[in-house]
């Protein structure tokens, strides 16, 4: 009689939350999926300061990169990239150091970061800034100098 008792109780309680489960899924909203591309993008804010300093120093900025730790953001409907301040500025020094060109940069770093291929290659800041940063690299720095021979 006690078990018969127990059972009732649990199937009552049972019950009641799913009455009050059904109650709330009737008040809910619809909610709408749209395609509307919504895009929040760090690496171009980075970069239109890199391509608007009058003579960029990867040294400062590396610098300046390390003691802020900040990391950048590009998010849109398909994905999400994340990557450091620093990682993002030695990744432009080694492909505008590797490029003899500003095609060949903007091909190199859209292989290197293949979720942005499509805004590194549509997008016109690259190629000024491969001409603001080649001058900062190495190889840059070679070409700079005068032929002796």
């Amino acid at each position: 009689m006690k078990t018969y008792i127990n059972i009732t109780a649990a199937l009552v309680f049972l019950l009641s939350i799913q009455s009050n489960a059904q109650v709330f899924k009737d008040q809910l909203d619809e909610i709408y999926l749209g395609s509307a591309k919504a895009e929040l993008n760090d690496f171009i804010l980075l970069n239109s300061e890199i391509s608007n300093s009058d003579r960029f120093k990867f040294s400062k900025a590396l610098r300046a990169a390390r003691n802020g730790q900040d990391s950048l953001v590009f998010m849109s409907d398909k994905y999400r990239l994340a990557l450091t301040e620093v990682e993002y500025l030695k990744l432009i020094r080694r492909t505008a150091n590797q490029s003899s060109d500003s095609t060949e940069f903007v091909a190199k770093l859209s292989a290197e970061l293949p979720n942005l291929k499509e805004v590194i290659e549509s997008d016109a800041s690259y190629v000024d800034m491969y001409d603001k940063v080649r001058p900062a690299t190495f190889y840059g720095r070679i070409e700079a100098l005068p032929d002796v021979l």
